[in-house]
């Protein structure tokens, strides 16, 4: 979908952009490292899947500070913004880049971390992708996942007007609002919270803990068992 084109003028201009498409966007960072700060504040490695333009990774390397940070992200463009971000932190020797395909990347981690990326698959490609992650946390590890997820059950012509509403007071053009709203389910997919418990419970997780809804962007933290 030509809006999302992280590689085009979407990406380009992605720091903005994102904001006005996700309500709350800097809180889900802001909390998803308190959650790790307090989950796993000796965690020697991280797993950072779709970083986008590397805006949470500061504030990853201090909810962690022994940590190593491996990042995903397939995108050309943004991996140049992270680059940027590593670079005007100094961080170059805590953090690398693990390849593009995440069925590729070896070992478990202490932290896995995936914003906003799974809201970008078809169902069918969530249950892989929700699979791969689980697979990469370590006993005791911790997972932490954001995106996209409806309330089932929902009046979603209310929850439609609120949405509208909420971009036209940002100043967003009515053809752009309606391209947005029409992603739903076609090039945005809703991450479904009985397919997220399922996944979490076959893959011998700890069931999933909300730590904040925004509209319908949510995000989640779930625990592998020490025992493991």
């Amino acid at each position: 979908m030509a809006l999302l084109d992280f590689d085009g003028d979407y990406g380009r201009h992605y720091d903005q952009s994102i904001r006005r498409l996700i309500p709350a966007y800097d809180t889900h960072f802001e909390l998803a490292a308190a959650a790790l700060g307090a989950l796993v504040p000796t965690a020697s490695s991280a797993l950072v899947v779709g970083p986008g333009a590397g805006e949470e990774l500061p504030s990853l390397l201090r909810a962690m500070p022994g940590a190593h940070l491996q990042l995903v992200e397939p995108s050309e463009q943004m991996r140049g913004f992270c680059d940027a971000v590593i670079a005007r932190v100094q961080a170059g020797s805590r953090i690398g880049w693990a390849p593009n395909d995440l069925k590729e990347v070896p070992g478990r981690f202490d932290a896995v971390i995936c914003h906003n990326v799974l809201h970008l698959l078809p169902p069918a490609e969530q249950e892989d992708c929700l699979q791969q992650l689980c697979a990469r946390v370590s006993p005791g590890g911790v997972l932490v996942i954001s995106g996209f997820s409806e309330e089932p059950g929902a009046d979603m012509e209310l929850w439609q007007a609120i949405a509208r509403a909420r971009f036209h007071a940002q100043g967003m053009d009515s053809e752009t609002i309606e391209r947005v709203m029409a992603s739903r389910n076609a090039g945005v997919y809703s991450v479904d919270a009985d397919r997220l418990a399922g996944q979490l419970h076959r893959a011998g997780m700890e069931p999933a803990t909300q730590l904040l809804q925004a509209l319908f962007n949510r995000l989640w933290f779930s625990r592998r068992p020490a025992a493991q």
